[in-house]
């Protein structure tokens, strides 16, 4: 597939400003399997056990295991989920399990334990796991694995015209993603990861381990900033505004990764810290969640009494 995804963004605050703005629209990449999640799951139909169920960890709202359960119920592989809450009931969550995905709830505490596991998988939880159900393979949270960095250099596949950029601007959870884009660019491009943590240091530890295993262009440089500073999956008044002029403008954001990417920008141009220039604003996907937050984002656009520069 080589199909161009990119959507230019027209608006007077960007064009005041001398910046030209594209969306690389990977949300259109597969109704069900969204964004960036597409490109992270493509190497598990490589793997040399295939026949082997795979187990992976998420929220209650996790766009990778959303993408995962899908993946599993087209390709006919066995996939269960290891989820941080004892909340099952989630859209999300009924949508694995209506796909075939088995959910087992952990604490978060236990939860944070597993993720900090490698991928051969030795803590007493998966040793009694796999006397339960037999072998498995193990994906990290959020597909974060080198052959996922690989397939998400792939991306500029989708971008007809790739060296007109001079910066690109993606959310970051794993880091996987930007680090693919990173390892696949053209030369002398600038590429800024906005957290969706707030934990730049452990990001920027993350993605130069991710890019230790992939042969990246020296020519290039990138940095991970400080997007809004919440805890992960929280919204306030002012991304809600920003939300909330987005979709009426015809642009559909998720509150997570996308949203508080496209408000770091937003706030870079008012400061001007960013004029004359071409960028490419990454579309991770993961739409599925709004169900979650989208009657919070309303309320809270609402209510929200400052100005909102889109």
């Amino acid at each position: 597939m080589s199909t161009s995804l990119i959507d230019p963004f027209i608006h007077p605050l960007f064009a005041r400003h001398g910046v030209e703005l594209d969306l690389l629209r990977l949300d259109r990449i597969d109704p069900l399997i969204s964004g960036n999640k597409w490109f992270k799951l493509l190497p598990l139909l490589e793997r040399e056990r295939s026949q082997l169920p795979i187990v992976s960890l998420g929220g209650a709202y996790s766009n990778h295991l959303h993408a995962l359960a899908r993946f599993g119920q087209i390709h006919q592989i066995a996939t269960l989920g290891i989820v941080r809450t004892d909340q099952l009931e989630t859209p999300t969550l009924q949508d694995c399990q209506n796909w075939g995905m088995e959910l087992r709830s952990v604490s978060r505490e236990l939860y944070r334990e597993l993720c900090g596991v490698d991928t051969s998988g030795s803590h007493t939880y998966f040793e009694q796991l796999r006397r339960e159900m037999g072998d498995f393979d193990l994906l990290p949270q959020g597909g974060s694995t080198p052959s996922a960095v690989k397939a998400c250099a792939q991306i500029w596949r989708h971008v007809p015209q790739p060296s007109r950029y001079q910066r690109v601007i993606c959310g970051v959870g794993t880091g996987t993603t930007l680090a693919g884009l990173i390892a696949g660019s053209p030369d002398h491009m600038h590429f800024d990861g906005i957290s969706a943590l707030a934990q730049v240091e452990s990001h920027v530890v993350e993605i130069q381990t991710q890019l230790a295993s992939q042969t990246a262009n020296a020519r290039v440089t990138w940095g991970v900033e400080a997007g809004a500073e919440l805890r992960f999956g929280k919204v306030n008044a002012e991304l809600a505004g920003v939300w909330q002029r987005a979709v009426q403008q015809g642009l559909e954001l998720d509150p997570i990764y996308t949203l508080r990417a496209l408000h770091w920008l937003i706030r870079q141009v008012l400061s001007g810290r960013l004029s004359d220039q071409q960028v490419l604003l990454v579309h991770t996907g993961g739409l599925q969640g709004l169900r979650g937050q989208q009657g919070r984002l309303s309320r809270l656009a609402s209510a929200h009494c400052g100005p909102i520069p889109l």
